[in-house]
C-alpha cells in the first residue's frame, strides 16, 4: 500500500505541543479549520480546556463555531451562522433531534465527561451527516482505556470545582477498570450553583443544578474487534426569568405584590432539560486486510424540555450507521474507499399542549460513498449520496422527499510545506417538526419544500517546523465560503413565506426560499519549544433574498488570540484566551456593540503528588458586560456572565 504524499504535511506540528494534564482536564477539539487534510485531523489540534461549565467554554474558539446564551440551559450552537437545527449534533454517535421552544436550548452536553469533539465546519463530505446544511458536532465521551495507564487494571478519579460567579460548587468521581478484554467505567458528576452577576452587576437569576452520569463497557473480541455499550443521563435545571433566555425579570422590575407585576414579563420559573442516551457500537479493523474497516452503531437517545415551570416537548431518536473503508492501489493511485448508510426515526411531541397532541414522525434513510484518490502531490475527493425522507407531521402533512446529491474536493501539495484545496457539496434537509411546543399554533405550509443547496470553498494551508529554530513551527490556514441554499424552511411571520398557499399575518413554518451565506475563516498558530500562541478570525453573513434581511442571527466578525506556556522544572502550565467580537448594526434600530472578553489559568501538577493536580482560573477577568451576536432575541437577552474566580482539585489514582 502506497504512502500518500499529501498526508506527509507536517501540519500538525504546530498544534503538538505537550499535553500535561489527565484526561478529562483535556479535551480534543478536533476540526479541519486546522487542517484541510483528514490524516492530520487524527492527529488532533489540542485545545486546552480548564474547568469548563458550559459548552462555549470549550468550542467557542474554533473559527466558524459558536455557542450563545448566557446559561447552559439555553446554549445554542451555530456553525457559519447556520443554527443548530440545521446541523447535525451526535453524542457517542447518537443523533440529537428536536427544536423544542424559542426560550430554551436543545441539547445537554456535560463538558466533564468528554474527550474529544469532531467538529465539521461547513458540510464539505457527503458523509457529514443526513440533514446537515452548516457542518457537524460530535461528542465523544471518555473511556476506561481512555484514563488506564499502562499496566493498570483498575483506577479512579475524583475532583471538586468551585466558581466564585453564583457560588458553584461541583463534585465528579470516577471508577475504571479492566479485567481480561472487558473494560469497565462509571462517572458521576453534581454541580450546584445560586444566581450570579453580570458584569454591570446585575443578578442573572441561574440558580439550579446539573446531575449526570455515565456508565460504559467495552469488550475486545480481538486485537482486532470490539463491542462497546454506553448509557448516560444528564440533567441540568436553572430558576430563570419566566421567558429563560431572556432578561425580563432582572434589575428594578415589579415583584409579586406590586403593583405592574405581571408574571409571563417579570416572573420567574424553572427550566429543564433532560436527555437519557443508549448506545451500542461495533469495529471491526483486521490486521493484513485493508479491505476491511468497519465501524457501526444503534442508539436510542431521548430528549424532554420543561419550561415557564412545566414541560414542553419530548424528542425520541433511534437509529444506526454503518460504514467500512477500504484501502488499495489501482495503478499509479491509492485509494481510501468509503461507503455508509444511515438510518434515525425521530418522534417529536409537545407536552401539556391541549392544542398540539399530534406526534410528528420523521424517517430518514441515506447511502453514501466517498473515494479519496491520491494520484502523486494532488488527492481528488469524488462522493455521492442519496436521502430519503419522510415527514408525516399533523394531520394534514404527510409527505416524503428524496435526493442525490454528490460532492467534490480537491487537495494539491505545491511544496512540502504548502496545500491548496476546494470543495463543491450539494445539500439537502427534509422539513423539520419545527418548534415543537408551539406547532399547534404556528402551523405548516402546505406547500413545504426540502431544504436544498450547496456549499463551496476554497482556502489554503501552510505549515512548517522549523522555521526559525530547531524548536519551533508555525501554520497558517484560510478560506473563503459560498453556500447557496434554493430554499430554507424556518418559523417566521407569514409576510417572509415565499411559494405559500399559507395565512397572509402571524407566524407559520414554510419556505423562505432562496438563502445565501458567505464568509471567511483564518488562523495562525506558533509553537516555540514549551509556548504556544495562536489567532484566528471568523466572519459569516446570510441574506434571505427574496427580503434582504439575514436568515439566521448574525455572529459578528471574531478574533481569537490565545497564549500558553508550560514550565516543565516546576510542572505548571499558563493560558490566556481573548475572544474581540465587532459592533455591527443589524438594521437601522439594532447595533450590536462590540466586545472584548479575556480568561486565564494556570495549573500545576507537582512531580512529588502523582495524580494531582490543582488549577485556578479567572473567566471575563476584566468584568465586561456583553452578550453574544449571535444570541437569539439580542435586544430582550440578559447578559453573559461577569468575572468568574475558578478553583479546583482533581486527583487520579
Amino acid at each position: 500500500m502506497k504512502k500518500l504524499k499529501i498526508s506527509l504535511l507536517p501540519l500538525t506540528a504546530f498544534v503538538a505541543a505537550t499535553v500535561h494534564a489527565e484526561t478529562l482536564d483535556t479535551i480534543d477539539v478536533v476540526s479541519d479549520n486546522f487542517s484541510p487534510q483528514a490524516e492530520n485531523i487524527a492527529a488532533k489540534g489540542v485545545t486546552k480546556v480548564r474547568q469548563a461549565t458550559k459548552m462555549s467554554d470549550v468550542i467557542r474558539g474554533v473559527p466558524g463555531v459558536n455557542v450563545n446564551g448566557a446559561r447552559s440551559t439555553v446554549e445554542r450552537y451555530n456553525i457559519r451562522g447556520v443554527s443548530e437545527e440545521y446541523l447535525n449534533v451526535t453524542v457517542d454517535g447518537a443523533r440529537q433531534n428536536g427544536y423544542s421552544f424559542h426560550h430554551n436550548g436543545n441539547y445537554g452536553i456535560d463538558p466533564e465527561i468528554l474527550k474529544r469533539v469532531d467538529i465539521d465546519v461547513g458540510s464539505n463530505s457527503v458523509s457529514t451527516g443526513a440533514g446537515s446544511l452548516g457542518g457537524s458536532i460530535k461528542f465523544e465521551t471518555v473511556d476506561a482505556a481512555d484514563m488506564l495507564e499502562k499496566g493498570e487494571n483498575f483506577g479512579g478519579k475524583v475532583k471538586y470545582g468551585y466558581g466564585s460567579n453564583g457560588n458553584s460548587n461541583q463534585g465528579t468521581a470516577m471508577l475504571y477498570g479492566r479485567r481480561g478484554n472487558l473494560d469497565l467505567l462509571g462517572y458521576f458528576n453534581y454541580r450546584h450553583q445560586r444566581d450570579g452577576e453580570d458584569g454591570n452587576g446585575l443578578k442573572n437569576k441561574n440558580k439550579g443544578h446539573l446531575s449526570n452520569y455515565l456508565f460504559k463497557t467495552k469488550y475486545n473480541i480481538s486485537n482486532e474487534q470490539w463491542i462497546k455499550a454506553s448509557a448516560e443521563r444528564y440533567t441540568n435545571t436553572a430558576l430563570s426569568c419566566y421567558r429563560a433566555n431572556m432578561g425580563m425579570c432582572l434589575g428594578d422590575v415589579p415583584q409579586p405584590g406590586e403593583p405592574g407585576y405581571v408574571e409571563t414579563n417579570h416572573g420567574k420559573a424553572y427550566t429543564e432539560l433532560t436527555r437519557k442516551t443508549y448506545t451500542l457500537s461495533y469495529g471491526f479493523n483486521p490486521e493484513h486486510n485493508n479491505w476491511v474497516n468497519i465501524k457501526a452503531n444503534t442508539y436510542n437517545t431521548e430528549t424532554e424540555v420543561a419550561s415557564m415551570g412545566s414541560p414542553k416537548s419530548k424528542v425520541r431518536t433511534v437509529g444506526g450507521t454503518l460504514s467500512n473503508t477500504s484501502e488499495f492501489d489501482l495503478g499509479v493511485t491509492s485509494h481510501q474507499f468509503l461507503v455508509g448508510g444511515e438510518y434515525y426515526n425521530s418522534k417529536a411531541q409537545a407536552l401539556g399542549s391541549v392544542n398540539n397532541t399530534y406526534v410528528a414522525d420523521m424517517d430518514s434513510s441515506s447511502v453514501y460513498v466517498e473515494d479519496k484518490i491520491a494520484l502523486g502531490n494532488l488527492m481528488i475527493i469524488p462522493g455521492v449520496r442519496f436521502d430519503h425522507y419522510k415527514a408525516d407531521l399533523a394531520s394534514d402533512f404527510d409527505k416524503s422527499y428524496h435526493r442525490f446529491s454528490k460532492a467534490l474536493g480537491l487537495k494539491y501539495s505545491l511544496t512540502d510545506n504548502l496545500i491548496v484545496f476546494a470543495n463543491y457539496t450539494e445539500l439537502f434537509k427534509g422539513p423539520d417538526a419545527g418548534e415543537i411546543y408551539l406547532r399547534g399554533t404556528r402551523a405548516y405550509d402546505g406547500n413545504l419544500e426540502a431544504a436544498r443547496g450547496d456549499n463551496k470553498e476554497v482556502g489554503f494551508s501552510y505549515a512548517k517546523d522549523g522555521l526559525f529554530s530547531d524548536i519551533d513551527g508555525f501554520s497558517f490556514t484560510a478560506k473563503y465560503f459560498k453556500t447557496d441554499y434554493d430554499n430554507i424552511n424556518q418559523t417566521v411571520s407569514a409576510s417572509r413565506c415565499v411559494n405559500t398557499s399559507a395565512i397572509s399575518s402571524g407566524s407559520i413554518y414554510c419556505n423562505l426560499g432562496k438563502v445565501d451565506i458567505k464568509g471567511v475563516e483564518a488562523q495562525a498558530k506558533y509553537r516555540y519549544e514549551d509556548t504556544s500562541f495562536s489567532v484566528s478570525y471568523a466572519r459569516a453573513r446570510s441574506e434571505q433574498k427574496s427580503t434582504g434581511l439575514a436568515a439566521f442571527a448574525d455572529t459578528g466578525d471574531r478574533y481569537n488570540f490565545t497564549l500558553s506556556q508550560y514550565i516543565s522544572s516546576a510542572q505548571v502550565e499558563l493560558g490566556w484566551n481573548t475572544m474581540y467580537v465587532r459592533a455591527i448594526d443589524v438594521d437601522d434600530s439594532t447595533l450590536k456593540e462590540s466586545y472584548a472578553v479575556s480568561n486565564m489559568y494556570v495549573s500545576w501538577s507537582p512531580a512529588q503528588a502523582k495524580g494531582l493536580e490543582l488549577t485556578f482560573g479567572i473567566d471575563n477577568i476584566f468584568d465586561k458586560a456583553y452578550k453574544d451576536h449571535s444570541t437569539q432575541y439580542y435586544g430582550s437577552v440578559d447578559l453573559d456572565p461577569g468575572r468568574n474566580y475558578k478553583l479546583s482539585v482533581s486527583y487520579k489514582f
